[in-house]
């Protein structure tokens, strides 16, 4: 049987892919080897697809180095009609975006068996309205009930997400034992938050050490930025091996997207959330939910105050009873689930 898991560009969407993918190749129904399941992956993003063929399956899916909403949208139409008469699949699975929207859509009116995989606790736009015609929707954070149609599963972390002891994780980095911060905005990085963090780093004393994911526009600046700064720092614009730096920081500050705030309750990490404002408000109703947990410490964007902001990340970062409140309220949540504890939520 060909199966489509229908991804968009960003690691969001694509690692759960990942995970669900290799989960059904290892736990497919009884009695079916792995060699009677083609797993295809739709992605759209050139720098990711190599991490999907290093996981043992093919991408799929035009890329295009710049956005614009109606090529895109004509091609992907055409697209997804092409890709479903060659590959003939058994079933699709969604996981948000625009650009995999005609794949599931199209694979539910043609009657082949159809899933969505929503990670935040709001929909976005696309699984919202996918919701109405495919056959299940598998959950991440559920804020108020599942509905009909609708199952909990969590949010599954990839294959190889590794937990390290905190003293064997700083010494690949070449850290010591003094406090370590780590920053990032998601795959894509983020402007806001890579300012913000490097008007700290200016302002903060020498006893820190930093880790910083820097997205792929601005690594050159940024790098240019940190060559003057004596700290002990790890700066990159991507790195794979994400456990590693997770299990070495004492406070995150990131985003809030799903996949990020899985990863953040599977590692313990006391964290500030400043919620990416707009893709329609996802990202603030994901942070408000750890807020109302008291799992994290959430900044908004809009009024944002930067002698707060800083006066907020000091004190967590050194007040070890605000780290432990955290840590202990996201050891309730438990929303983050490792390769090996994830059980697929049906039978194929």
């Amino acid at each position: 049987m060909n199966i489509i898991l229908a991804a968009e560009r960003s690691a969001g969407h694509i690692f759960p892919a990942l995970t669900i993918a290799s989960a059904m190749i290892k736990d497919g129904k009884k009695g079916q080897s792995s060699q009677d399941k083609n797993v295809f992956i739709f992605t759209t993003s050139s720098k990711l697809k190599k991490y999907v063929e290093e996981e043992g399956f093919t991408a799929i899916g035009r890329c295009f180095s710049k956005r614009n909403i109606l090529i895109e949208g004509f091609w992907r139409f055409f697209e997804s009609f092409y890709i479903i008469f060659k590959l003939r699949p058994g079933l699709v699975i969604g996981f948000g975006g625009r650009d995999s929207f005609f794949l599931v859509f199209i694979s539910s009116l043609l009657f082949i068996k159809t899933f969505i995989y929503e990670p935040n606790v709001t929909f976005g736009r696309a699984n919202k309205k996918l919701a109405w015609f495919v056959s299940g929707i598998w959950r991440g954070m559920v804020e108020d009930g599942l509905k009909k149609k609708e199952k909990s599963i969590g949010i599954p972390l990839r294959k190889g997400l590794l937990k390290l002891e905190k003293e064997q994780a700083r010494k690949s980095l070449g850290f010591d034992e003094r406090p370590v911060i780590f920053c990032f905005g998601g795959s894509q990085g983020s402007v806001f938050i890579n300012d913000i963090f490097m008007r700290f780093v200016k302002n903060v004393s020498e006893s820190i050490q930093i880790i910083h994911l820097t997205g792929p526009d601005q690594d050159f600046q940024i790098s240019r930025f940190y060559n003057k700064i004596s700290n002990n720092k790890f700066i990159r614009d991507f790195y794979y091996q994400i456990g590693t730096l997770y299990s070495a920081a004492d406070l995150l500050l990131c985003r809030a997207g799903a996949l990020t705030l899985g990863e953040i309750s599977y590692f313990n990490l006391p964290s500030v959330l400043v919620p990416y404002p707009s893709s329609g408000g996802h990202q603030k109703e994901n942070a408000l939910f750890f807020k109302k947990h008291e799992a994290a410490i959430v900044i908004e964007q809009d009024g944002f105050d930067f002698e707060s902001f800083a006066v907020t990340l000091n004190e967590v970062l050194y007040d070890r009873c605000k780290q432990q409140k955290l840590i202990d309220n996201l050891q309730k949540i438990r929303l983050g689930v490792s390769f090996e504890d994830f059980q697929l939520p049906f039978d194929f």
